[in-house]
C-alpha cells in the first residue's frame, strides 16, 4: 500500500491528486488505484521535503531530482552534512545547546530530529521529554526562566512546521484542541496536534485561553467529533472544574471532551463523554474509538 510505503495518508493523496494533479495513478477494472514505481520514489522525495517544513504547494508539482536537490540543499544550509544520527536527537546534546544559548544549534538539533525521528517521534522521543526535562531543570534552578521560554518558542516553530505538512489533508475524526481560560500554556496542544495529523486525524487549534462557550461553538462549527484541553499542573483547579461543567453542558451530545496534560487529573469531573489520554497509546485508543462511533 502506497500510504505505508511513503508514510503519507490515502485521503492526503487523494487530497492532491485533486488540487494539483499528482500522483495520478492508474486504475485497476476494480477500481483501486495503482501507483507507478517512479511515482513512489517522487512522493518519497515530497515526504522528506515536507519533513523539512515545506509546504504540500511548494514541492508536490516538483520533480523528482528537483525534490532531492531541494532536500540536499536545505540539509546542507542547515548543517546536516551526512545523515542524522542517534546523538542528533540525543535529549542531552540539545539541553547543552539550549543551556549555552547556541540557539543556531538548538534549531539545528530539532530540524534533524524531525528528519530523523518523523512527526510522531519527534513529538514522543524528543519533544515531550525535552518539555519535562527543562521543566525539572528550572525547577532545580539550573536553568533560567528565558531558557525554558526560548525552547519552548524553538519546539513551536518546529511543531508547527511539521504541522504544515499536513494542512492539506482533511481527515477523520475531528478533534478541536484548546485551553479553559486562564490557561495560557499551549506548547502541549502543539504536540497533541503533530501527533493527531501523524495518526490520519484533523486537529483544529483555536489556542488558549478559550470560554466554554466559544469553545462549544467552535466545535459545533467545525463538527468535531472531540474537544481536547491542556491542564498545566499550575492551573486553577477549581476553577477548570467549573468550566469543564459548563463546557459539558454546552457541547453537542456526541462530542467527547479529552483533558489531558499534567493537571488532567486533578479536574474531578465525572462524566461518560470523559476521557484523559494522559499517554500517546491512549491518544491512539481514543481516535481509535472515535473513527468506530463514526463508523457505526
Amino acid at each position: 500500500m502506497v500510504a505505508a510505503r511513503t508514510g503519507i495518508p490515502a485521503e492526503t493523496l487523494r487530497v492532491w491528486e485533486r488540487r494539483y494533479g499528482f500522483p495520478k495513478p492508474a486504475r485497476r477494472p476494480g477500481g483501486s488505484r495503482v501507483f507507478a514505481e517512479a511515482d513512489i520514489a517522487r512522493l518519497h522525495g515530497i515526504a522528506a521535503a515536507l519533513e523539512l517544513g515545506f509546504r504540500p504547494g511548494d514541492v508536490v508539482g516538483l520533480t523528482k531530482a528537483e525534490l532531492d536537490g531541494l532536500v540536499a540543499r536545505t540539509k546542507r544550509e542547515a548543517g546536516v552534512v551526512a545523515p542524522p544520527t542517534a546523538h542528533d536527537v540525543d535529549l542531552e546534546t540539545v539541553v547543552h545547546a539550549l543551556r549555552g544559548d547556541d540557539v543556531v544549534a538548538l534549531r539545528a538539533l530539532l530540524r534533524n530530529a524531525a528528519v530523523t525521528l518523523g512527526p510522531r517521534g519527534f513529538v514522543t522521543s524528543l519533544a515531550q521529554p525535552l518539555a519535562v526535562r527543562v521543566g525539572e531543570l528550572w525547577a532545580k534552578g539550573e536553568l533560567d526562566v528565558r531558557h525554558e521560554h526560548l525552547a519552548s518558542a524553538c519546539l513551536t516553530t518546529q511543531l508547527r512546521l511539521l504541522l504544515g505538512a499536513f494542512e492539506d489533508a482533511e481527515q477523520l475524526p475531528v478533534v478541536v484542541l484548546t485551553t479553559l481560560p486562564g490557561e495560557p500554556h499551549t506548547l502541549g496542544l502543539d504536540m497533541v496536534a503533530v501527533y493527531l495529523a501523524a495518526r490520519a486525524a484533523s486537529p483544529r487549534l483555536l489556542g488558549p485561553d478559550t470560554p466554554p462557550d466559544q469553545i462549544a461553538k467552535a466545535a459545533a462549527a467545525l463538527h468535531a467529533d472531540a474537544v481536547g484541553l491542556h491542564v498545566s499542573p499550575v492551573a486553577d483547579f477549581s476553577r477548570a472544574a467549573r468550566d469543564t461543567v459548563d463546557l459539558l453542558s454546552l457541547l453537542p451530545s456526541q462530542v467527547e471532551l479529552w483533558l489531558g496534560g499534567g493537571g488532567a487529573e486533578r479536574i474531578h469531573v465525572q462524566d461518560a463523554r470523559i476521557r484523559r489520554p494522559t499517554t500517546w497509546s491512549a491518544v491512539d485508543d481514543g481516535v481509535s474509538a472515535l473513527r468506530s462511533a463514526r463508523a457505526a
